[in-house]
């Protein structure tokens, strides 16, 4: 991120070691996030491109969205996501308007 000129526009960095070893989707990986950033589940979005990473965080209480990429259906095995957007911009679009400035 900091590489990339925007490690400044996180709140928190997390990695697997902080939640035990425990990788998505593993309940325990993000029930951390959720203490990291203290935001109970049903405030929390998880906004993911692998359906494994949506089904896991929905298990976990959380609202979820699925940045669609590929014209690949969403496997019918996988809890769906709350929302669907092809890419980020389309999910701000989505999500309301961008403020001024």
């Amino acid at each position: 991120m900091d590489r990339a000129g925007c490690g400044d526009c996180f709140e928190a960095h997390l990695d697997v070691q902080g939640a035990g070893g425990r990788w998505k989707p593993a309940p325990a990986a993000y029930a951390y996030a959720l203490r990291a950033v203290d935001v109970p589940a049903g405030a929390a979005t998880m906004v993911a491109v692998h359906p494994w990473d949506i089904d896991g965080a929905a298990r976990a209480g959380l609202a979820t969205v699925w940045l669609r990429r590929t014209p690949v259906p969403y496997p019918s095995a996988a809890r769906s996501a709350d929302r669907q957007a092809t890419g980020v911009a389309d999910l701000a679009r989505r999500l309301g308007p961008t403020p001024p400035g």
